[in-house]
């Protein structure tokens, strides 16, 4: 049956951990050691720990207070921009909001007479009605070039304006 203890376990373990081992330690441990699996087990991984000390405690470089002082500086004022713009990004999406109502609410009471008009310039047919179409449909651009111009402002300005003011932070 093998052992689980050793008797001397403390003893080789304080004696390589305060770096004693083999050359200052009793004869008679190392002897021990030789002939005990439990023993030669533990001077193998406190060994194994004592060696990566000091690679482990290798102190970090500081760096020079200047530096430290003027992160800290430059840390605090992204701090305060960002507080002093919450009041401006909160009214620009409130400014959003109600663009895209409006856009919504001119739409909606406009699709009836747009919608009538898609239908008259699809339905007609034949070669002279070709006149006919070209000039709904440019009646139907001149009534709703407000629309045309809303929508393109919010579907291409927007997304830029908004690139731009992510581009600054």
């Amino acid at each position: 049956m093998t052992p689980w203890e050793c008797e001397f376990a403390s003893e080789v373990s304080d004696a390589v951990l305060q770096a004693r081992w083999p050359e200052r330690t009793d004869a008679d441990l190392v002897a021990h050691v030789a002939g005990c699996a439990i023993c030669s087990d533990i001077v193998i991984i406190a060994g194994a720990f004592e060696e990566s000390r000091d690679e482990i405690s290798v102190p970090a470089g500081l760096p020079d207070s200047g530096r430290v002082w003027w992160l800290a500086q430059r840390r605090a004022r992204l701090e305060d921009a960002e507080i002093a713009n919450r009041p401006i990004k909160t009214a620009q999406v409130i400014a959003l909001v109600c663009a895209v109502a409006l856009l919504c609410m001119y739409f909606r009471a406009a699709a009836t007479r747009f919608l009538a008009a898609i239908g008259r310039i699809a339905s007609g047919s034949g070669n002279r009605d070709i006149a006919a179409r070209l000039a709904a449909a440019t009646r139907l651009l001149a009534e709703h070039a407000g629309l045309a111009l809303a929508m393109g402002a919010v579907l291409l300005l927007l997304p830029a304006a908004a690139y731009l003011a992510m581009g600054r932070e």
